[in-house]
């Protein structure tokens, strides 16, 4: 007789409220529209609440690229308006 299987034990990528990479996160959503697609509506609302996390990161990090060129046009306009000898890196 065979000696049962330990059973697998996983250890955690994440720590408690530390943010989940976007590559972890997409793959998650692809991994949950399959199971959609194999097993049926029990798994919609995981898709669907991965899909929401994927929606709100790509708004965030499209918010925060327009902050950013917005301060980079900032920062530009503002050096240009300096005299000559408060613009050189000393």
């Amino acid at each position: 007789m065979d000696k049962p299987q330990e059973p697998v034990t996983y250890k955690r990528k994440y720590a408690d409220g530390e943010e989940v990479s976007f590559v972890d996160l997409r793959e998650a959503y692809r991994t949950a529209a399959g199971l959609v697609a194999d097993l049926g509506d029990d798994y919609l609302p995981v898709f669907q609440r991965l899909e929401q996390e994927l929606q709100e990161r790509q708004q965030k990090e499209a918010v925060k690229a327009r902050a950013l060129e917005v301060a980079r046009k900032e920062r530009q306009k503002n050096t240009a308006e300096l005299p000559p000898h408060l613009t050189k890196s000393r």
